[in-house]
């Protein structure tokens, strides 16, 4: 255990020594301290709790060590923001019953605190259930009784994108699978040049669309007029991002 058993300070989190129960007049004493609570002679205890423990008030039922620890991480609250564990409130009620939880089979006092760091925890948890909770509730209001309607989700309808007849061009199929010339069986698919693209645009009208492909035999073809794909395998429908395409090829 890396807390005093007296004061509940973390020898972990505190730079500070920390002394074994295995004087018997000291752990007389600091059972005495903390009864009704169980100390065993493996507990340990700080070393401020440990020079109390050899001078002991009588008057005084409980000496400590440190005042102020936090009761969750045991590290010191001298100069850090704390919060008093309380359950004024809806929200502390519920952060108290986190940090509850969370120290068993210790119990939470009346004078208790805890730091900054573990109240957001507490509450980040809190935060957590919650939405946890009111998911659980949506789902069981969805399938209330054996024949309710299950709900469909709308997938909205993709429109098609609008196309234009342009009489006097050609468009090559749209394709990234294949060299887009008809009949071709090669396999390597190079994307069509630029130059290759405005050449055919301005020279045959023909438009080749900027993802389609092109093999190694037909990459550098110069006589693309004697190509028969040209005048067979074709579109003359045309959407305005192909028409833009056209435009910039100018």
């Amino acid at each position: 255990m890396d807390r005093c058993v007296n004061c509940s300070i973390s020898t972990r989190f505190n730079t500070m020594a920390r002394r074994a129960l295995d004087d018997e007049t000291t752990l007389a004493v600091i059972r005495q301290w903390r009864a009704p609570t169980i100390v065993k002679s493996t507990d340990h205890v700080c070393q401020a709790c440990w020079d109390l423990a050899q001078t002991p008030i009588v008057e005084e039922p409980r000496q400590i060590g440190h005042l102020s620890v936090c009761l969750r991480c045991g590290r010191s609250l001298s100069l850090r923001v704390k919060h008093a564990l309380h359950t004024g409130s809806l929200r502390e009620l519920k952060i108290f019953n986190v940090i509850k939880d969370l120290i068993k089979p210790r119990t939470i006092e009346v004078d208790s605190y805890i730091c900054h760091k573990c109240w957001v925890s507490a509450y980040r948890t809190v935060v957590k259930k919650a939405r946890s909770n009111s998911s659980q509730k949506c789902s069981c209001r969805r399938i209330q009784g054996p024949f309710a309607p299950h709900p469909i989700e709308e997938v909205p309808k993709s429109q098609p994108e609008p196309t234009i007849l342009l009489p006097d061009y050609r468009r090559a199929i749209e394709t990234q699978s294949r060299c887009f010339i008809e009949g071709c069986k090669r396999t390597e698919r190079y994307k069509a040049k630029l130059a290759i693209r405005r050449i055919v645009l301005d020279k045959y009208k023909f438009y080749i669309p900027p993802n389609n492909r092109l093999c190694t035999e037909h990459l550098d073809i110069e006589e693309w007029d004697k190509l028969s794909s040209l005048s067979t395998s074709y579109v003359q429908t045309f959407t305005a991002k192909h028409i833009q395409d056209m435009i910039s090829l100018r």
